[in-house]
């Protein structure tokens, strides 16, 4: 008994037993196909086909297959945390609670936060225990199959000349601001939200995040901007208020990319970049490739559609200028450029990663230098 206590004491530690990933890959693996046994010695098809062709009881509605009940384990995983409790883990457990349970191979494990509010106050850095909304957007699809008609590229585009550019401005800035929206919805007729894991998520890839974009309409921004909410009431007849795009940073090309998701009325990729011409003048600009998201946003977009959409994107680089030039708006405005593909010519962005970077080339403007104000 004694040295029973001692050995208690002196901080024994208990073994865990855990299911690794490989494991999980058997008792989650898609059911195995029966295979047929055969039929018996001196079987009578006339008997069975007479059966049933009188037999009201096999007429199916509604089709039908092929019964099977499965015999497959399927474990809910315990996980012991350093508070001593046991909690059962989701089934979606991040590769790196394994790794350091097995690591350590003993209780405890490194301390580790859970989130309340989230399940059941799952681990911080799992997938389980990752802010809902962004877990749900991570679920979303690029929408290329829904493409109708043909490829479309526009682009828009400010300059300003180096002497009216803010002196606590430069392109990393500016870059930022590309990156969060921070400009985007001042005066602007729809509004943006991004989502980014943060220090509690389980981490994306590199550079990814989500962007969710809802219009101003007349029911909820009281007619501030009539004629463009008017428009983006209509839309909703058939397509949602709010749309999700996926984002790509390139901090390296200061350039920002997104991928339409889902239910978006367009179906491509946008850009947004800046970066200095030939002669140091600083370009913002966007530009995009894209389709429709079925036959009724085409046929939108012929009337009224890309004009909604040239005024959102004209209206964010119009804060993007004031911002950038200290509230002067001492810029240029490139005229929206759109040209249209040829027929069954696929999108050259359908890798928004591999986009390229836009050739320097010298200013479409010549705006004059202004004086700087004392």
């Amino acid at each position: 008994m004694k040295n029973q206590t001692k050995s208690t004491c002196s901080g024994t530690q208990r073994k865990l037993r855990f299911e690794t990933l490989q494991s999980r890959e058997l008792f989650y693996a898609p059911p195995i196909t029966p295979v047929d046994p055969g039929e018996a010695p001196g079987h009578d098809h006339s008997k069975v086909e007479q059966t049933m062709e009188f037999s009201p009881a096999n007429i199916n509605i509604f089709p039908q297959g092929s019964g099977f009940r499965s015999n497959r384990y399927v474990p809910n995983p315990i996980g012991l945390f350093p508070d001593g409790s046991t909690q059962t883990v989701s089934p979606e457990i991040s590769p790196r609670i394994v790794e350091l349970i097995q690591k350590n191979n003993s209780e405890p494990i490194p301390t580790t936060l859970h989130r309340t509010g989230v399940g059941y106050g799952a681990a911080t850095n799992t997938l389980a225990g990752m802010n809902p909304k962004l877990r749900e957007l991570t679920a979303m699809k690029e929408n290329w199959p829904q493409a109708y008609g043909e490829v479309t590229r526009s682009i828009q585009r400010i300059e300003i000349a180096p002497e009216n550019l803010d002196s606590h401005t430069d392109i990393e800035t500016i870059y930022s601001w590309l990156e969060d929206f921070r400009m985007f919805n001042e005066a602007n007729i729809a509004t943006v939200k991004v989502y980014s894991p943060g220090p509690l998520d389980f981490p994306l890839p590199e550079g990814e995040s989500y962007a969710i974009f809802t219009v101003n309409t007349l029911d909820i921004s009281g007619g501030q901007d009539p004629y463009w909410e008017m428009l983006n009431t209509i839309q909703l007849m058939i397509n949602d208020r709010s749309i999700v795009v996926k984002l790509y940073s390139n901090p390296a090309d200061h350039q920002l990319s997104a991928v339409t998701l889902e239910n978006h009325m367009l179906v491509g990729v946008r850009v947004w970049r800046v970066y200095e011409s030939t002669n140091n003048w600083v370009c913002i600009e966007t530009e995009a490739y894209e389709q429709r998201n079925g036959f009724i946003n085409n046929l939108a977009a012929q009337i009224a559609a890309r004009s909604a959409m040239e005024e959102v994107w004209y209206r964010y680089l119009k804060n993007l200028g004031k911002a950038a030039t200290g509230g002067s708006g001492r810029y240029a405005e490139l005229p929206a450029q759109w040209f249209q593909l040829p027929q069954g010519r696929d999108n050259p962005w359908r890798n928004p990663k591999a986009i390229p970077t836009p050739q320097m080339q010298l200013p479409k403007h010549n705006f004059p230098i202004l004086p700087e104000n004392n």
